[in-house]
């Protein structure tokens, strides 16, 4: 079988070793993430089916005794956006990890739209849901991992056909 990589300085066509390690945990990330996304569907959908004031009792018996009450008021206002829009949020995180493996399974056969695809999922990623969450809730540490996987990635975008 043919390789499916440009050769690198030394001629070689296998796939590149960055590639093999990002494409394994991005495997591994999407699968588990696919399965969690996949369970939380219902599970939202059943929470939005509850009173809101019945889930915020739930909330307070199980974590009033370990938060204090300003913290406490952050997870009521989490809780709110769930409440109202949770499916809709797990379904925007379902859609992008789906995109996000086409793009994995496209970089592993080294396919320049593989890349693509990816890049595409990982910048939409970090603002789609926020189509229904607050940008208040928007963290450092996901749009960083974000942009940091997809560097990585184009590092070894000449190596792609």
């Amino acid at each position: 079988m043919a390789s499916q990589f440009a050769p690198d300085a030394s001629g070689s066509t296998k796939r590149p070793d960055l590639i093999s390690i990002l494409g394994i945990l991005g495997f591994i990330n999407t699968g588990l993430f696919l399965i969690i996304y996949g369970l939380g569907i219902p599970m939202m959908a059943g929470l939005q089916q509850m009173p809101l004031e019945e889930v915020q009792a739930l909330v307070d018996e199980s974590m009033s005794m370990s938060l204090p009450q300003e913290q406490l008021d952050e997870v009521y206002g989490i809780v709110d956006v769930m409440h109202a829009s949770g499916v809709a949020l797990i379904l925007i995180l379902f859609a992008r990890t789906v995109v996000r493996l086409v793009g994995i399974i496209g970089l592993w056969k080294g396919r320049r739209w593989g890349f693509m695809v990816y890049a595409l999922a990982q910048i939409a990623g970090i603002f789609l849901p926020h189509l229904v969450l607050p940008w208040s809730m928007m963290g450092f540490f996901g749009p960083f991992m974000a942009l940091a996987m997809t560097a990585a990635y184009y590092s070894q975008y000449k190596r792609l056909t």
